[in-house]
């Protein structure tokens, strides 16, 4: 053990044993009651005590210091120069595709399924035919309809001439008007139905399913087939309320299919103004384009939801953030000393967070060796 050792360590007990026995007198007159001027007595000598043992670590420190060659030499760090940046945060939720034109096709009227004249899978138009019901019961009743209609049409155009010359009854000449006007109508009603026989397409897109087969009957009400066209897709979401104030109409966000690789950028085009009490959340919607038809509905989205963008801001990285009793701070290069600088987090986003105050623009903020430097210490820069 050499002489400063042996020193540091003698001075070191010489402070402890009256510490440690005004420790055992004020346990051993704990039993008793003391007067203020004891009080004061052992105050005195506990702030005497205090202020040399503060002198000591001083001592100790720069002795250390001395002696630690990483000290003398200073500790190697790397450095970044604090530039004004744009900062963004985003939202990560999940959403699902649907297609913005999806309808399922079912008949006005029943009937047996007659042709099918589509396949599943198969692009179709909006009003193409797609299906043909057996017409027949009702392409006879046209038939009869269309003979009583020529007969009572032959028989009204004969009673309005005799009218005309003042020849029978007005009655008559009536009834039978009301008769040819009667079976027009009717003859029109059972056009229209016939019409109806054939299914067409309300809207261009993919035959995605169809339900019957030909000699099935199909019914009012039911469905025959869906039509979907994916060209168009709609992406919902449901966002957490604490986000209502915040996200809005045309706001930012980007969109990535995981499963089949794409990433897209778009923005949002409806965001509802409901609270959902079940769940708590309200909804978001963003169109999307998909032409080539390789986003499939029902599939899911992540999304990134931009909800703060911030221009000329100061971001760095967020693991050279330390923190101790009286806040976060990090350490800045100053004439070859470390400085530690506290500061005021804004958003962090991923590995980088925003700076509200503390920091300012060509700071050099040490991003390599910060966890081996304190306040002032010296270190070394290297590229």
């Amino acid at each position: 053990m050499n002489s400063k050792s042996y020193t540091i360590k003698r001075t070191t007990m010489n402070k402890i044993i009256p510490i440690l026995s005004l420790a055992i007198f004020l346990f051993s007159c704990s039993e008793q009651k003391l007067t203020l001027s004891d009080k004061k007595d052992s105050l005195k000598v506990l702030k005497e005590q205090l202020s040399e043992t503060k002198t000591q670590i001083s001592i100790l420190e720069k002795e250390i210091a001395t002696l630690d060659t990483t000290m003398i030499n200073g500790a190697i760090v790397k450095t970044t120069a604090i530039t004004a940046s744009t900062f963004k945060h985003y939202i990560e939720q999940l959403g699902t595709v649907s297609s913005k034109q999806n309808v399922t096709v079912s008949p006005t009227l029943g009937g047996v399924v007659q042709k099918i004249i589509v396949d599943e899978g198969e692009w179709v138009n909006k009003g193409e035919d797609i299906i043909e019901l057996d017409a027949e019961i009702i392409l006879k009743q046209v038939e009869e309809m269309e003979a009583s209609f020529k007969l009572a049409e032959t028989t009204y155009k004969r009673q309005k001439k005799l009218w005309e010359q003042k020849i029978g009854s007005e009655m008559q000449f009536l009834q039978i008007k009301n008769q040819y006007e009667s079976l027009q109508k009717k003859l029109e009603s059972a056009k229209a139905q016939l019409g109806n026989m054939k299914i067409s397409a309300p809207i261009s897109g993919n035959v995605d399913v169809i339900n019957l087969n030909v000699g099935e009957f199909a019914a009012p009400g039911i469905p025959i087939l869906q039509i979907v066209n994916a060209k168009e897709v709609q992406i919902q979401a449901d966002v957490p309320e604490k986000y209502a104030n915040i996200l809005h109409k045309g706001g930012y966000v980007s969109i990535n299919f995981s499963t089949i690789g794409i990433e897209k950028e778009a923005k949002i085009t409806f965001v509802s103004q409901i609270i959902n009490p079940q769940n708590r959340t309200f909804k978001i919607k963003i169109d999307l384009d998909n032409k080539n038809g390789e986003i499939k509905p029902n599939a899911i989205a992540s999304l990134q939801i931009q909800d703060k963008y911030i221009k000329d801001a100061i971001v760095i990285p967020t693991e050279v953030i330390k923190k101790d009793m009286r806040g976060d701070f990090i350490f800045i290069a100053e004439k070859n000393h470390a400085k530690k600088v506290y500061i005021t987090l804004g958003k962090s986003y991923k590995d980088k967070t925003h700076i509200t105050s503390g920091l300012n623009i060509n700071d050099l903020l040490i991003t390599t060796g910060y966890t081996k430097i304190g306040n002032e210490s010296p270190i070394k820069i290297i590229q």
